[in-house]
Formats: C-alpha cells, sequence, structure tokens
C-alpha cells in the first residue's frame, strides 16, 4: 500500500536547506475561527510562504503521530504519553518542548525551532516558540 507524503523528501535537520525547494502550499486557515478559509466559489483559498508554514505547524500539532495510516511515521507529534502522567514541572515541560520541536523539524522548510517561552496554565502547556524557516523567522504561541 502507497502512503502520501504531506510534504517532499528533504535533508536532515543537521543538513544545510536546499533554497531551491519548491514554493511552500497549504490551504488556507482561519486560526480564529479553526476552519478553513474559501473563495467565493467554493474552492479552498490557497497560502504559501510563511502562511502555509503556520498552518502546517498547526495541523502536525493536531495529529498523534503513528495513528493514521495516510501519514507517514513521521508526521505528527507524541502528545498523548503526556496526558494525565504526570507532574507538569520543568522537566516535563522541557521534555514536551524537545518532542513538539522533533515533530516539526521533519519538514525541510523549517531549519531550527527554539521556545521563546513555555508556561502553565491550570492543565494546559502554553508555548512561544521561534520558527526559523528558508522564508524568514515565524514566531507562533502554541497549546499542547
Amino acid at each position: 500500500m502507497v502512503m502520501s507524503n504531506p510534504f517532499i523528501v528533504g535533508p536532515s535537520a543537521s543538513e544545510k536547506v536546499d533554497q531551491s525547494l519548491p514554493m511552500f502550499t497549504e490551504f488556507a486557515w482561519n486560526f480564529e475561527k479553526d476552519d478553513f478559509v474559501y473563495k467565493r466559489d467554493g474552492s479552498h483559498e490557497i497560502v504559501t510562504g510563511k502562511e502555509a508554514i503556520k498552518v502546517w505547524v498547526l495541523h502536525v500539532l493536531r495529529c498523534e503521530r503513528y495513528r493514521y495510516l495516510a501519514y507517514f511515521d513521521d508526521y505528527g507529534l507524541e502528545l498523548e504519553r503526556f496526558i494525565g502522567t504526570g507532574p507538569n514541572d520543568g522537566q516535563r515541560r522541557t521534555e514536551l518542548f524537545h518532542y513538539v520541536k522533533e515533530g516539526l523539524m521533519v519538514n525541510p522548510y523549517i531549519t531550527n525551532v527554539t521556545a521563546l517561552k513555555v508556561n502553565q496554565e491550570h492543565k494546559k502547556v502554553i508555548m512561544e516558540i521561534h520558527l526559523e524557516t528558508v522564508y524568514g523567522e515565524v514566531a507562533m504561541g502554541i497549546e499542547v
């Protein structure tokens, strides 16, 4: 059985990214309404570059790795292991960030991920991450 790859096969995180990658595209996403953006004719709006990276990151964060046969094993994150299994202390937040970074670095358009801030609000962990991409820098707040 052949599975689709959500992006082209690219260099590993340790290799220099080839600037000749095709333009990264995704379906546009309305982050406030948590839904796709459609054109007047009902077709999907398309975004490219940094905006497409943001959409891709959101969807990777929502996909549990190894669960869906439609994706290769390197797509998604292993976050369920953190739910209800221990205290949300500094060590767990650091481990959580490493899982997030590992999941995002499979995209050849992302060259580095750093955590600007990791906070806990009740039972939620809120991360402010900084992405270095082939299109420039992107800062995002994510809830994991």
